[in-house]
């Protein structure tokens, strides 16, 4: 790759942590790179991260991970795409465990060990803030 190139790529990765008019998002969508989308609608990534869905178009389990320590990100997070609070968020996890056996996201506890864990899973899906994104992972572009 061509040393410009490169800075293009390195630009566009920037610019999608980074919103219109240099107001920030408090959290970026991100997927193993080897996911096939770049880009998914908030239904249906609200989907993914409730578990309405269990495997990708493509066969891989989908595996949603959630940010253990409360914060902007996960609030932010709960409210945009999951359009629910975090009460009401616990409340139904309690009811998909009773009535369907399904448990909640992985719960983990640093953004650092998030990364690693989308990284090294295909299926992962998971939130973080967008000063922590880097190569390891893919940035998934959510729209309404």
């Amino acid at each position: 790759m061509t040393r410009r190139r490169l800075h293009i790529a390195l630009g566009i990765l920037l610019a999608s942590c980074i919103t219109s008019a240099g107001d920030r998002e408090t959290f970026v969508v991100i997927v193993n790179k080897s996911n096939r989308f770049d880009v998914l609608s908030r239904a249906r990534v609200q989907y993914l991260f409730l578990r309405k869905v269990s495997r990708w178009p493509w066969g891989a389990e989908v595996f949603p991970i959630d940010l253990e320590t409360p914060g902007t990100a996960r609030r932010d997070f709960t409210s945009q795409v999951l359009h629910t609070t975090g009460r009401e968020l616990a409340n139904y996890w309690i009811d998909q465990r009773m009535t369907r056996g399904v448990a909640p996201p992985g719960l983990v506890a640093s953004v650092a060990d998030v990364k690693a864990l989308v990284a090294a899973t295909p299926g992962a899906i998971a939130y973080i803030p967008p000063a922590a994104c880097d190569r390891t992972v893919k940035i998934l572009r959510v729209e309404q």
